[in-house]
């Protein structure tokens, strides 16, 4: 389905980048096969998935893969800036804010969202900021806005980005000693699907030898691998941590490290290319692409969770309750048994 609000950024960027000015175009997962087919010298693009830097790479595209890290870009360094409304609050605000910081006096941000993004809301935020003329445009639902730096950076009038670029602790009373940080599902708090996953894992791995290989597959902070290695008969010798997110990929190694578990965190797009034989596999996978919901993400995660899970492992996935994932999963395993539904979410066991 054809993303009008991304398409408009797309050749406004196309268009602009024949002036030979040097250009920041930033990211997420709305651009996924969104790409234009181009490869300029003053274009960086700058996104926090693992999928679209593969894909921008593939184009020859001068890619940074990252948490939208704009440490190495200095003050008034930047002709232009180009950014499709972002889901999390926080995260636009970071951007909006770096926006601000690292464009030339005279130096143009381009904007674009829906009308349910809250778009025209960040426009006229970020245009009193810049000092200038809001000059919103709209075509059915999707805002544009064209606007022109003429105020300096003032890091005491900046947007409020929840302190985005910094961890902090957070569920301390669950016993677990996990940091996290906003721009991740679910960031401060534990999730209630994850935790009935982990409920259930004692009972289902009673009569199983620990695991010598555990996946978390779309790990996010980390909490399954934690949470996990606390329960005698799922503690692994090693883990294998893996997520499309730059900033769930940095907080899982954060939270491996002060909880000094063996394993190693990878970036993939739902564990593709992994080159591991997992004995114990843990996924709640995310049913959301951008804004919209997305089946075939459920379908790429049983996939790769098939081809990862090793003959007389168990997978246990938790969804959502209305994700129909025991008919998706009934081709690719040959046990496919519901462990629990509270009417909100399922735990799902899954095997060879």
């Amino acid at each position: 389905m054809s993303d009008q609000a991304l398409d408009w950024m797309v050749g406004t960027l196309q268009i602009a980048i024949a002036e030979g000015k040097f250009y920041v175009w930033c990211t997420d997962e709305n651009a996924l096969n969104g790409l234009p087919q181009l490869s300029p010298s003053n274009l960086q693009l700058i996104t926090n998935r693992w999928d679209i830097a593969e894909q921008a790479k593939a184009r020859n595209l001068q890619t940074q893969f990252s948490d939208f890290d704009f440490s190495q870009h200095d003050d008034c360094s930047l002709d232009g800036f180009f950014y499709r409304i972002s889901k999390e609050k926080p995260l636009v605000h970071h951007l909006l804010n770096n926006a601000w910081r690292c464009l030339k006096p005279g130096g143009e941000l381009w904007l674009s969202g829906f009308k349910n993004d809250g778009t025209k809301t960040y426009i006229e935020k970020i245009a009193q900021l810049l000092g200038c003329e809001k000059n919103i445009k709209k075509n059915g639902q999707v805002y544009t806005a064209r606007l022109t730096k003429h105020s300096p950076f003032n890091v005491q009038l900046q947007l409020d980005s929840s302190d985005y670029v910094n961890t902090r602790p957070i569920a301390a009373d669950s016993g677990l000693t996990l940091v996290s940080k906003p721009g991740l599902f679910g960031w401060n708090k534990i999730d209630a699907g994850s935790a009935l996953l982990i409920a259930q894992l004692e009972q289902v791995l009673s009569n199983q030898p620990a695991p010598q290989t555990a996946v978390d597959l779309g790990c996010g902070y980390g909490y399954l691998t934690v949470a996990a290695q606390q329960i005698p008969s799922a503690a692994a010798k090693n883990w294998l941590l893996t997520d499309n997110n730059a900033a769930a990929l940095q907080i899982a190694a954060a939270n491996l490290q002060l909880n000094r578990i063996s394993g190693q965190v990878i970036g993939a797009d739902a564990g593709f290319g992994l080159p591991v034989k997992a004995d114990l596999l843990l996924c709640n996978p995310p049913f959301h692409q951008g804004f919209s919901v997305d089946g075939d993400l459920t379908d790429k995660f049983l996939a790769n969770a098939s081809r990862l899970l090793a003959l007389g492992g168990i997978a246990l996935f938790v969804v959502n309750q209305f994700i129909p994932l025991e008919r998706k999963a009934a081709p690719l395993f040959k046990h496919v048994k519901t462990l629990i539904d509270n009417g909100s979410f399922k735990v799902i066991s899954l095997s060879h």
